[in-house]
């Protein structure tokens, strides 16, 4: 698993927890199966595109939100902005 990965799945995990939300309901209320919400925020998993925006919409956010703690998060992360020819 790669660093980002896990970063992403402890952002997830903390926005799951601030909303008193189980693995459990949020398995429920995604349609996914509970393992593949415990891969993902352990790093172990990347959800596909569909998948986050089912796990945003069932913790009542927006994904960009989503995206937007992510980058503040990620040390790393640098936006790299094409050279005009």
């Amino acid at each position: 698993t790669s660093e980002r990965e896990e970063n992403f799945g402890k952002i997830l995990q903390e926005i799951r927890n601030s909303k008193k939300i189980s693995q459990e309901k949020l398995a429920i209320l995604t349609g996914l199966d509970r393992t593949a919400i415990s891969l993902i925020e352990n790093g172990k998993r990347s959800p596909t595109f569909i998948t986050i925006l089912k796990i945003c919409s069932a913790l009542g956010i927006k994904p960009s939100v989503l995206f937007s703690i992510y980058e503040e998060k990620d040390p790393d992360y640098i936006v790299k902005k094409k050279r005009k020819a």
